[in-house]
């Protein structure tokens, strides 16, 4: 009796440690009887979860601290470098799924916040993540700027204060497009418009796209992620941005279990876990987020714009 009343003592304590991105696939595991979701499901789950934890003045505190600590820890490798003129910065990670869209879409919302004009451009030409967490069309984006195939939108929202380029058609050759002279031209004259741009770019240790931006831009971002990035892979990653001559202003570690630990603030206490699932290649959709194509509206760009 006693070993029966230990072994539902473990049990409870298991369940009680399971939340965020692991309690919503047993959730949904329920919902289809016991039957373990396939991938493409827990891809659709992953992305709903994603699209609530958008950056807005509602989310938790922690949550934006996080971000507005990111934010400074930028600004301060601009300052310790000794110039002003950084406003462009790439994000990349070793390998898929590693949560870095949600990062560089939080952090792009953290500096709108200081009044600033920011622009968020969508690089994943293979597999784009931006148009899938604003549920967007990701045509019409950077891949028709760069071929001159149809138009390129800017698109904006109401209720966000950034501005966004998607990845636009799926080409045949993105790394050929992103180390073209029209990517570069393009790179230049969007820095004259804009306070600060951001380019989500592809896994560094999957495709060589990130590579190929990096030394276009002012500083790149590596995000690893805890408990899944093998030291292998981040030192394989931060070889790859350093050989390719990028300044590599920061390492973002995502996904830390802080269950264990907690932020304080006076009498105040906060906990916050970032969960990510799903594998690269995987297609998304189902579900539609608060900001929807019916909220957005957009103008044309092409890389013959006057300067406003």
């Amino acid at each position: 009796m006693a070993s029966n009343n230990k072994s539902n003592t473990a049990k409870t304590a298991a369940s009680k440690k399971k939340s965020g991105f692991s309690q919503a696939i047993d959730n949904l595991a329920k919902k289809l009887n016991g039957k373990k979701p396939d991938q493409k499901e827990i891809a659709r789950q992953t992305l709903r979860l994603n699209r609530k934890r958008i950056l807005t003045p509602d989310s938790p505190y922690a949550v934006k601290e996080a971000y507005v600590s990111l934010r400074t820890k930028l600004l301060l490798s601009i300052a310790s470098d000794g110039t002003d003129n950084c406003k462009t910065f790439v994000i990349t990670s070793p390998n898929p799924s590693e949560g870095k869209s949600i990062t560089i879409l939080n952090t792009a919302i953290s500096f709108a916040m200081l009044g600033k004009n920011v622009l968020l451009v969508d690089c994943d030409m293979r597999r784009p993540n931006v148009s899938r967490l604003l549920d967007i069309s990701s045509k019409n984006g950077l891949s028709n700027l760069l071929t001159g195939i149809n138009e390129c939108h800017v698109r904006t929202f109401e209720d966000l204060p950034i501005s966004f380029i998607t990845a636009g058609d799926i080409p045949p050759n993105p790394s050929e497009l992103l180390s073209s002279e029209a990517f570069k031209n393009a790179v230049a004259k969007l820095k004259k418009s804009y306070d600060y741009i951001f380019f989500d770019a592809p896994p560094i240790n999957v495709v060589a796209d990130a590579q190929i931006i990096a030394p276009m831009v002012d500083g790149a971002i590596l995000l690893v992620r805890s408990d899944s990035t093998l030291y292998t892979e981040a030192k394989q990653a931060e070889e790859a941005l350093t050989a390719a001559g990028a300044k590599i202003c920061g390492i973002v570690l995502n996904d830390v279990n802080l269950k264990s630990s907690k932020y304080s603030y006076n009498k105040y206490k906060y906990k916050y876990k970032y969960r990510y699932g799903s594998k690269y290649g995987y297609k998304y959709g189902g579900y539609r987020s608060h900001y929807s194509r019916e909220s957005a509206y957009e103008h044309k760009y092409t890389l013959d714009e006057e300067e406003k």
